[in-house]
């Protein structure tokens, strides 16, 4: 078996593993811990538009217009 065969596959577990973690404690009504409030958490530290805001949201941006439109690759 060819090692660039198990790539699909491990996207697929990634992907699932993380809308797990993700929608659990949102199920379970615990949205403290979702990866958006641990986001917030960390915005708590610096006054405004922080360094980590401004990444998120150039990478989110990135990936929409990546994964939407095929740009950037």
């Amino acid at each position: 078996m060819k090692w660039t065969n198990l790539y699909p596959y491990v996207w697929y577990i990634w992907l699932g593993w993380f809308l797990v973690w993700e929608f659990l404690p949102i199920i379970k009504h615990q949205v403290q811990y979702t990866l958006s409030e641990y986001v917030w958490k960390l915005e708590a530290y610096g006054p405004g538009w922080t360094a980590l805001r401004y990444f998120i949201a150039v990478f989110c941006l990135w990936l929409f217009f990546h994964l939407a439109f095929g740009w950037f690759r």
